[in-house]
């Protein structure tokens, strides 16, 4: 068999079976089992697979079938131009996150030698990809999972920002309390936010992701209110937050950090046009 034809069967039996991106996925997972990436893949087309290479394309169709993501079936997943670890039992980056980082970005490049703290930092996407971006950041990750723990540790030591994002496993602010950790320039976030009540509705693909990364509780805002009750303990006067949301959540979001003397709230949308990230600066005077 070669890359045309197991392209042909493995796009095939992807729709079949409901996936969405039957001709990606199938792309994607040849390219894993080969070790060459889509151009080649696409262009050397008549390459045949070895029995061995064979057996572990179907064993990988497989699982895609069963809507296992295609970050776990492969161990990654492209973020803002890295190349991320993943694996089961960590969130899955999105590209809508990227917005979060770009936000961010935009915020520190005003400030010399930006300090931020990255709450339910899951796989470390925002926090890796903010410090690779800005060579004199300084990044406290925070994260309760042990497996996105591990994970995020892998993925700050190989993009090498290990001397500048320290990971400290807890429950959103405890690390910081703990070391007491104040002043900081900008507050990231990309909490669980999905209501408790509307987990078991969920595409088949996010169903498999962790529920801890999930469920943002009865309302999907406890995460937001957590955050924000405390954040300008820990906020410099003038600090930012910047929060990825829900597509329905900004204007609660946005009453939360009011609540808390936040001011110059924005709003930012996504690709597909739907309220992606809220940020806002904390007053002078609470």
């Amino acid at each position: 068999m070669n890359v045309r034809k197991a392209l042909s069967i493995g796009q095939k039996r992807l729709y079949e079976a409901g996936v969405a991106n039957p001709a990606l996925d199938s792309q994607l997972i040849l390219c894993h089992v080969l070790g060459t990436n889509r151009l080649k893949l696409l262009v050397y087309d008549e390459i045949e697979l070895t029995k061995e290479q064979q057996e572990c394309y179907d064993k990988l169709l497989k699982e895609r079938c069963q809507f296992v993501p295609v970050a776990y079936i492969i161990g990654r997943k492209e973020f803002y131009g890295l190349n991320l670890y993943v694996t089961k039992g960590v969130l899955v980056p999105r590209p809508e996150t990227e917005f979060v980082v770009e936000e961010a970005l935009k915020a520190a490049s005003k400030i010399a030698n930006p300090v931020i703290a990255d709450l339910c930092c899951g796989s470390g996407a925002i926090s890796v990809a903010f410090a690779v971006n800005n060579q004199e950041a300084k990044v406290y990750s925070t994260e309760i999972s042990d497996v996105a723990c591990e994970v995020a540790r892998k993925n700050i030591h190989v993009h090498g920002v290990q001397d500048r994002v320290l990971l400290f496993q807890g429950d959103l602010w405890e690390p910081l309390e703990q070391r007491n950790i104040r002043e900081l320039d900008i507050i990231v976030s990309n909490p669980p936010y999905i209501p408790s009540k509307e987990l078991k509705n969920l595409p088949n693909d996010v169903k498999k992701e962790p529920q801890i990364a999930l469920d943002g509780g009865f309302d999907g805002l406890e995460f937001y209110r957590r955050i924000i009750s405390k954040a300008p303990e820990y906020l410099k006067p003038g600090g930012r937050v910047i929060f990825e949301i829900g597509w329905n959540q900004a204007q609660d979001v946005k009453y939360l950090l009011e609540k808390e003397g936040f001011k110059e709230i924005q709003v930012r949308k996504d690709y597909a046009g739907f309220d992606r990230v809220v940020t806002g600066v904390l007053g002078i005077t609470k």
